[in-house]
């Protein structure tokens, strides 16, 4: 392990204490103030569970609580997941018992509804601790030595599993990323990304490298503007939807210290590329992350040229475009994208699996299919996984599934996504109902808002007499 996750911050406040490392609304907080808030509730979190080892979920909004309460968590040894806020009590259960998690850290004005018994400790002003004594906690290190985190993900199958990350590829990640990213304690980056989704490359690279975050809860165009412009912000890290957003805005406002802009979490549409261009003159850049290995493309070197690209590997990364039997395809060739450098994930939690069991002659297959031409520009072509994309927020079949056959009414279900022209993907059901049962897609949508997120309820539901299924008995996703 090259460093523990916490010395970044240790680090950051004993280097640059008193600089801001947050700015959420009128407060500022200084590295030595964000320090200070993580070791205290460290000390509290040691005081009242041994997590050494041990998993922990962590639930909080976008706040500067989330970065103290994030490496708090890392630093009493416990391996962290982030859980998106607003996740419904029976999904929450569903990743605790995935992964054998006991205990949940959980920002005050969080509201639960568990159907499993759970012991409630309020620790400080800010986090209570969930405990539940139903589940079985797990030694997480002894299967993954060194494990950090842990990121619920669709794998290479397309169902949802847990990604362990080492601290050392967190080490390795946050310095490659910002081999392209170029960070440093005069970068001022305008934050609009969910903290649970975006930390590894994200929030940990901006402490590591004393970079000042702007936290925005307001996604708006022109206050989107008006906040980088208020605090100087020289770098805005969004999905496609915000540059949505902010191409259609109707003001005349113009960014007036902003640098870099990069698109992550799905692809940038070349239409919206060139909207931002031709009002703001800033080119949006395609950046490709990955769970499993984290930042290996940005697309900063082509402007508008190749703006459908994420752009060439950073480098200390390599990617190829592989055929059915592994080997490499000529340019302009469609193939199974695949990847390998520093950073890589320590393996799949539920079920457990090494991440040697899951490399092919040490490349990481991405599950999208791509091709790269002869300057080394990927583009991405398609995906052959299931996941569904909703503004940037991944969505897997299986879990809406899931929470569908839960229903009283419902025999069968399946998932999949369907176009929107704002959100790029919506979720839509098909649904077999069980005899004598009577067709109300509106109580079966209803049924979904109280067990899922937003994004994740089914915009359009089907009935259907029945799911084609595979010969293995599977639903089949062709």
């Amino acid at each position: 392990m090259n460093a523990p996750v916490f010395s970044f911050l240790e680090q950051a406040a004993a280097k640059w204490g008193k600089r801001t490392a947050i700015i959420e609304g009128e407060k500022k907080i200084s590295f030595s103030e964000l320090y200070k808030d993580s070791l205290r509730l460290s000390r509290i979190l040691i005081s009242q569970v041994d997590l050494n080892g041990r998993g922990i979920g962590f639930v909080c909004t976008n706040s500067s609580r989330f970065v103290h309460g994030l490496f708090a968590c890392s630093k009493t040894g416990g391996v962290v997941m982030p859980i998106l806020p607003g996740t419904k009590g029976s999904e929450i259960e569903i990743l605790l018992n995935d992964s054998s998690i006991n205990i949940i850290l959980a920002e005050k004005s969080s509201r639960f509804n568990f159907s499993i018994p759970a012991e409630k400790i309020g620790i400080d002003d800010e986090f209570d601790l969930y405990i539940f004594q139903g589940i079985k906690s797990q030694d997480i290190d002894a299967v993954f030595a060194g494990a950090a985190f842990i990121r619920p993900s669709s794998g290479t199958t397309g169902n949802s599993k847990g990604v362990v990350i080492s601290h050392r590829a967190v080490f390795e990640r946050t310095e490659a990323a910002n081999d392209g990213l170029i960070l440093n304690e005069e970068s001022i980056m305008l934050w609009v990304l969910p903290m649970a989704f975006h930390f590894v490359v994200s929030i940990l690279l901006y402490v590591r490298y004393g970079a000042c975050m702007v936290i925005s809860g307001n996604f708006a165009g022109a206050n989107i503007v008006n906040l980088a412009n208020r605090y100087r912000a020289t770098h805005l890290y969004a999905s496609p939807l915000h540059f949505r957003l902010l191409a259609s805005e109707k003001s005349e406002l113009k960014f007036e210290s902003l640098r870099t802009a990069i698109s992550t979490s799905a692809l940038l549409e070349p239409d919206v590329s060139r909207d931002f261009f031709n009002k703001y003159g800033i080119t949006a850049s395609q950046a490709y992350g990955i769970i499993e290995i984290g930042l290996p493309f940005i697309n900063s070197e082509s402007g508008n040229k190749k703006s459908e690209s994420i752009g060439k590997a950073l480098p200390h990364y390599k990617a190829a475009i592989l055929d059915d039997d592994m080997r490499e395809l000529p340019h302009g060739a469609k193939g199974a994208f695949a990847i390998k450098g520093p950073g890589m994930f320590s393996g799949y939690l539920w079920p457990a699996k090494k991440v040697e069991d899951v490399l092919v002659d040490s490349w990481f297959l991405t599950g999208d299919i791509a091709e790269m031409d002869e300057d080394g520009f990927v583009f991405i072509k398609g995906r052959s996984k299931s996941m569904i994309n909703v503004s940037g927020n991944k969505v897997f079949p299986e879990e809406v599934e899931t929470i569908l056959m839960m229903h009283q009414s419902i025999e069968n279900a399946k998932v999949y996504g369907g176009s929107h022209p704002v959100t790029g993907e919506i979720v839509e059901a098909e649904i077999v109902l069980k005899p004598g049962a009577v067709k109300n897609a509106e109580e079966i949508i209803s049924f979904c808002r109280e067990h899922l997120l937003p994004f994740k309820i089914p915009q359009r539901i089907i009935f259907v007499e029945e799911i084609a299924k595979t010969k293995t008995g599977k639903i089949s996703r062709v």
